[in-house]
C-alpha cells in the first residue's frame, strides 16, 4: 500500500480489519468529545458558536496522532437551539447562565405520559408534531393549534391556522432554526474537507440510534421506557415496531445523502445496568438488528458503540452479516468478545479512557501491548478508548499512539 495516498492507506487499513482480516497494522481510532477545546485552548462555548474555531486544533491533532479514522467532534450549535427554545439539553453561555467550558448535556424528559399512550399509538405522527415538538422546542408552541387532517379540507378556509399569530411565530422560528442549522452544517462539512485534504478519513456526520434508544430519548424518556419493559410490554412493543419502521429508513436515507461510508450507532439503553438479557432480546435487539442490516444492505458500515456494561450480550450481537459490522465497547471482556464475535464482526476497544486521563506512561504502554497480543492475531481488531475523551495527559496519549504504531504491526 506504500504507493497509495495516505488517506487510501488508512481507509484500506480500517476496511481490512472490518472484513476480519489482518491489515499492515492495528487501526487506531481514538474518540473524543471536548478534548479539542480543553487541550488546545478553545472554549466549549466558542466551538458551539462557531465550529471553525476547531480548525487549527484539528490540524495539530491530526499531524501528531495520525488516526486511521477521525470522528469529527460534536459541536451542537447554540444559535438554533436558542432560536427554537430547545428544552432537551443544557449548554454553556448566558442562555442558561453556565460557564463557557460547561459540557453540553442532554436532559432526559418524558414527553409521552402514561395516559397518552393510546393517543400516541393511534396516530404517532400527529402526536409527535402537535404534542412533543412544542414541548421540546418552546418557540414551536403554536403548532399545537394545527390539526393536520383539517388542512386537507376542500375549502381554502382550512388554511386559516397558518395566519394565527402563534402558528405564524412557530413557523418563522422553524425556518430560522433550519437556516442556522444549515449554516452550522456547512462549517462542519468544511472541517471534514479539511481533514480529507490532510489525508485523513472523517466520520460522524451519519448517526443513528437503535429504535429503543430513539423512542426513549425523544418520546417516552429513558427510565420510563426501561420500566415499560415490565409495566407496559405490549404497548412498548407496538410503539417500538412503529418507530423502527419510520426511523430506520430515515436514518439510512440521511446517511446516503451524505455519501457516508460509516454510520455511528451509539447504544444508550442496552447496557446491563438498564435491562436484563431477556428484555434485551425481546425489546432492544430486534430494532437494532434491523438498523444494522439496513445499513449493510445500503453498503454502509455500522459502527456500533456498546455503551456501559456488555458482558452478556456477545451471542446476541453475533447475529449480523459477517465481516460488515464494527462493535466497539466501553466495558466488556474483549477477549471473550473476540472469541464469540471474532468470526462475524470486528471489535474495538482496549484502552480504558481513565488510563489516558491519569496515571503513568508505563501503564498505557503495557495496556496497549497486552491488548494487541490478545486481540490483534487474525485481524478483526481496531484499537479505541473506552469513553470519549475530554481531559487527557498528553504524555499518555502520545505513548498510546507511538506504542500502537510500532508494536501493532502485523
Amino acid at each position: 500500500m506504500e504507493h497509495l495516498p495516505p488517506i487510501a492507506v488508512r481507509e484500506n487499513r480500517v476496511k481490512t480489519a472490518i472484513a476480519l482480516q489482518e491489515p499492515d497494522r492495528v487501526p487506531f481510532f481514538p474518540s473524543f468529545n471536548n478534548y479539542f477545546c480543553l487541550e488546545y485552548g478553545v472554549s466549549i462555548q466558542a466551538a458551539m458558536t462557531d465550529p471553525m474555531t476547531l480548525s487549527e486544533p484539528i490540524k495539530k491533532f491530526l499531524n501528531r496522532y495520525e488516526p486511521d479514522l477521525f470522528y469529527l467532534p460534536p459541536t451542537f450549535p447554540i444559535a438554533p437551539m436558542e432560536t427554537s427554545g430547545y428544552t432537551a439539553a443544557r449548554w454553556p453561555g448566558p442562555y442558561y447562565g453556565l460557564p463557557e467550558n460547561t459540557p453540553y448535556q442532554y436532559v432526559d424528559k418524558q414527553y409521552l405520559q402514561d395516559e397518552d399512550y393510546d393517543e400516541f399509538l393511534a396516530d404517532p405522527t400527529r402526536f409527535v408534531m402537535t404534542k412533543i415538538m412544542p414541548k421540546k422546542h418552546s418557540a414551536y408552541a403554536g403548532i399545537e393549534m394545527i390539526e393536520p387532517f383539517l388542512l386537507c379540507d376542500c375549502a381554502i378556509y382550512s388554511q386559516a391556522p397558518f395566519g394565527l399569530p402563534p402558528v405564524k411565530a412557530a413557523l418563522e422560528a422553524m425556518i430560522k432554526t433550519g437556516e442556522q442549522v444549515m449554516e452550522n452544517l456547512g462549517k462542519v462539512a468544511a472541517l471534514a474537507q479539511q481533514c480529507v485534504a490532510q489525508g485523513y478519513v472523517p466520520m460522524g456526520g451519519a448517526v443513528a440510534c437503535a429504535p429503543f434508544d430513539d423512542f426513549a430519548d425523544h418520546v417516552r424518556g429513558l427510565l420510563q421506557t426501561c420500566m415499560d419493559c415490565v409495566e407496559e410490554p405490549e404497548r412498548l412493543a407496538e410503539a417500538l415496531e412503529y418507530w423502527a419502521s419510520k426511523s430506520i429508513p430515515a436514518a439510512i436515507a440521511n446517511a446516503k445523502r451524505q455519501h457516508a461510508n460509516y454510520i455511528v450507532i451509539p447504544l444508550h439503553c442496552g447496557t446491563e445496568e438498564f435491562m436484563s438479557l431477556e428484555n434485551y432480546k425481546k425489546f432492544y435487539w430486534p430494532g437494532l438488528k434491523k438498523l444494522i442490516e439496513a445499513a449493510v444492505a445500503a453498503d454502509i458500515t455500522p459502527m456500533v458503540f456498546c455503551e456501559g456494561k456488555y458482558y452478556t450480550r456477545y451471542e446476541v450481537l453475533a447475529d449480523v452479516p459477517k465481516g460488515k459490522v464494527f462493535y466497539f465497547f466501553e466495558d466488556a471482556d474483549l477477549v471473550e468478545a473476540k472469541r464469540v464475535l471474532g468470526n462475524v464482526a470486528c471489535i474495538g476497544g482496549g484502552m480504558p479512557t481513565e488510563y489516558l486521563m491519569g496515571g503513568s506512561v508505563e501503564r498505557v504502554v503495557d495496556q496497549t501491548k497486552r491488548m494487541i497480543d490478545q486481540l490483534a492475531p487474525g485481524g478483526g481488531f481496531i484499537m479505541t478508548n473506552s469513553k470519549c475523551l475530554d481531559h487527557v495527559v498528553t504524555a499518555n496519549m502520545e505513548a498510546w499512539k507511538d506504542t500502537l504504531f510500532t508494536y501493532g504491526k502485523y
